[in-house]
């Protein structure tokens, strides 16, 4: 006898209870015990219900702690959701990120294997203890400027020049530890005349420089800066660098093609749906066209129809320049 389960409210009632897949494959037991595959199937499935054996509706209602009735009607409204998990002390985060910051959440639970939600309840304790240590960094600097401006003092004796030389390093010093006192993170709370001087937030701030500094003390390869900061900015206004978490895995997964990347960032496909069969150097190929093949029909016919165009913009451009009388050669010989 089957059971139909409604792919919406098993969904549902898995989110609520702040598992994965996995680990509700994990809390069916025995008799009643539902593989990893079936849920994703079941999950997965454009039908508006999906029959089931009678057992595997039974393991999955009694592991969620509901009937297999509610499994087989579509789930509440968001609002009745959302007004039931506040009941039990949850919060919505009302937020959007870029598609490299999604992609770097999936990018952390494929290499470290911490999930997306625990990364994200996670996020204030990695913040905080980030911020610490950069305070404890700046404060170890700090002491080091000191000891170097009394040495420069002891080896200039009464001679102006070198006391006023000191005398500003440890002008600055002060200025920086009132700064670490107040838990400046990005160094806003300075004095004007330190602008003057040629300070530009735009370029640095000393909380990414502690973080470029912690990622190279750590060997951190996964970890990767986008380029020089003061032309590629920030990700965020405060002054949060621009990065990438396992570039160098993505481009050996997609061979850098574009679509394939594409397909990544914009959530088609994760890397942890990849077939294990496509993986690995021999399998590039037809790894790249699965990968591809994610992206909906429509949507990469737009892509490559925009793209071709570009490069026909590019083509008569060339044309131009050559009849012109302007090629790279021509501007070679100039120089």
């Amino acid at each position: 006898m089957t059971t139909k389960i409604h792919p919406a409210a098993l969904k549902h009632y898995r989110d609520k209870n702040r598992w994965t897949q996995e680990q509700l494959a994990e809390a069916t037991k025995g008799k009643n015990r539902v593989s990893l595959p079936t849920i994703k199937r079941i999950e997965s499935t454009k039908s508006a219900f999906y029959r089931a054996e009678g057992r595997i509706a039974e393991g999955l209602a009694k592991a969620l702690g509901v009937t297999v009735d509610a499994l087989s009607k579509p789930p509440t409204n968001e609002a009745e959701r959302e007004a039931s998990l506040k009941q039990f002390g949850y919060r919505p985060l009302r937020t959007m990120v870029d598609a490299e910051t999604a992609l770097a959440f999936n990018m952390v639970q494929h290499i470290y294997g911490i999930p997306v939600h625990s990364q994200i309840v996670m996020a204030p304790l990695f913040a905080a203890l980030l911020a610490e240590g950069s305070l404890a960094w700046r404060r170890e600097r700090v002491a080091e400027i000191e000891e170097a401006a009394g040495r420069l003092m002891s080896l200039g004796g009464g001679h102006f020049a070198f006391a006023n030389s000191a005398y500003r390093a440890v002008d600055g010093a002060k200025q920086e530890r009132k700064c670490i006192e107040k838990r400046d993170l990005f160094g806003d709370d300075i004095p004007d005349d330190v602008y003057d001087l040629g300070y530009d937030p735009s370029r640095n701030n000393p909380f990414a420089d502690f973080l470029k500094h912690f990622a190279r003390k750590v060997g951190a390869q996964i970890v990767s800066f986008n380029g020089d900061w003061s032309t590629t900015g920030w990700k965020t206004s405060e002054g949060m660098p621009e990065y990438r978490i396992g570039a160098e895995l993505i481009s050996d997964l997609t061979g850098d093609d574009p679509d394939a990347e594409y397909a990544l960032l914009r959530g088609h496909t994760k890397v942890k749906d990849i077939p294990t069969d496509l993986l690995g150097e021999d399998h590039l190929a037809d790894r790249i066209t699965w990968i591809v093949g994610r992206i909906p029909e429509a949507e990469l016919e737009k892509r490559r129809s925009e793209r071709a165009a570009r490069l026909s913009s590019l083509g008569d451009l060339d044309s131009v320049l050559a009849a012109l009388g302007i090629d790279e050669a021509k501007e070679n010989d100039d120089e």
